[in-house]
């Protein structure tokens, strides 16, 4: 059975049952029109500059990795490979002229 409103003043407060937007929705027929005008175009105003400083930072980490990456990539193999080269002429002296001699060569470069 559904009741008209005025019947609604008879029910006891604690057998109301309300959702919170329920009870948002009445509370806000208690704050004025510009008010509330305010509140909502400030809380959008809130939600775009979020979404668009989160969407900017996102922009900006990719270009600045992708960046870094594609300009010091070379630098690292090409770093990685001088390494690997000495290391290999080290040990072939280590081999052929024994330890002595490498590593005073070493010492010398």
């Amino acid at each position: 059975m559904i009741r008209a409103p005025d019947d609604w003043d008879d029910v006891p407060d604690d057998e109301l049952e309300e959702t919170i937007l329920e009870r948002i929705e009445g509370m806000s027929e208690m704050v004025p029109q510009s008010v509330r005008k305010a509140v909502t175009s400030t809380t959008s105003w809130t939600i775009w500059t979020v979404k668009s400083t989160f969407g900017l930072a996102r922009n900006t980490a990719w270009i600045v990795a992708t960046s870094s990456l594609v300009m010091f990539l070379p630098y690292i193999i090409e770093k990685e490979r001088s390494d690997m080269e000495r290391s290999q002429v080290l040990a072939q002296q280590q081999m052929l002229l024994g330890p002595h001699a490498a590593i005073q060569n070493a010492k010398k470069q």
